[in-house]
């Protein structure tokens, strides 16, 4: 497998690509930065990066790979908001960490100006994941290692001191080679465990009361109020008084799909009849609608209505 990660920074004077390989260092006026990407083992790969940020960027490594890796980030200081490029929002900081398995490997890290940011991250392919377990994969991970997936998938959870001080470890000072690999593999395996038990465990109820529905109803208008920045499942949560697991069971008894299933199939009805009723360009509409990639955008459609977006253009029909 390649060591070298291409990099996309997106910036207000426009966009530059850079290649990263096992070490980096990054000094150009937006960031002073130290990356590293390590390949630690068969299906086992580390992230490492340090930054000063001076303004404000989006990062987004492109490796070209499926969605067969079980991914986390964990910051050991400052804050990354992470966007996946089907929808889903989430960040890593003090509050928050999160294992997540994108549906593309399109991730955009998104950094703001005046941090301090440290942050490590780990990527296991699910057969490995299914091997560590001996096939017996714990509850709380099993959606994450299906065979398929239709949606990027985020498990959040609380960044503890615990899970700080395992990620400040992954930096392995002082350790080299096969070392620094023993320690770091150790370290991960750590990780997950920790993060896998910092999930909650409890069943969700199958009925819903009516202050329930009705905070589930509120929160599907806060979702869909704006379909470029829509909040995430946390965010949305929080503002409704309902956790993520049970405003999750919510959305699916009460609207038959999960919340963010909800989003995309609104973001492409509102694109159909866009592309039915205006001469608009395509990528100009997947913009609209949230798909900041329009490749993304077609093929979310075209899984949604069974034809590509252009058979249903204005222009087709004229």
């Amino acid at each position: 497998m390649s060591n070298n990660v291409e990099w996309l920074l997106q910036e207000a004077t426009g966009d530059r690509s850079l290649h990263v390989e096992k070490r980096m260092m990054i000094d150009d006026g937006n960031w002073t930065a130290e990356t590293e990407r390590l390949e630690i083992g068969p299906g086992l790969r580390v992230f490492l990066a340090t930054a000063d940020v001076h303004k404000d960027l989006t990062v987004q490594p492109a490796d070209g790979e499926a969605d067969i890796w079980l991914n986390s980030d964990v910051a050991v200081s400052g804050r990354v908001d992470i966007h996946l490029s089907d929808g889903p929002k989430t960040h890593v900081g003090p509050d928050h960490a999160i294992l997540f398995r994108p549906l593309v490997r399109v991730v955009d890290y998104h950094l703001a100006a005046g941090q301090q940011i440290k942050m490590a991250g780990y990527g296991l392919h699910i057969d490995r994941v299914i091997r560590l377990f001996d096939g017996d994969v714990p509850d709380e991970l099993l959606p994450l290692v299906e065979p398929t997936i239709g949606e990027s998938r985020i498990f959040g959870m609380k960044r503890t001191r615990q899970l700080r001080n395992l990620a400040q470890n992954l930096f392995a000072p002082g350790l080299n080679g096969p070392l620094r690999t023993l320690f770091m593999e150790g370290t991960i395996l750590q990780l997950l465990a920790a993060q896998a038990a910092g999930r909650p465990r409890n069943r969700i109820s199958g009925e819903l009361s009516k202050p329930e529905r009705d905070s589930v109803r509120a929160a599907r208008d806060l979702l869909l109020a704006d379909m470029r920045n829509p909040p995430s499942l946390g965010e949305l949560a929080s503002a409704v008084g309902l956790t993520e697991k049970r405003l999750n069971a919510g959305f699916r008894k009460i609207f038959g799909a999960t919340a963010f299933e909800v989003l995309r199939n609104h973001r492409l009805a509102h694109a159909r009849i866009a592309l039915s009723t205006e001469s608009t360009p395509m990528k100009v509409i997947a913009y609209r609608v949230g798909y900041n990639h329009v490749t993304n955008f077609i093929n979310a459609y075209t899984a949604r209505y069974g034809d590509p977006p252009g058979r249903h253009t204005r222009h087709e029909k004229l």
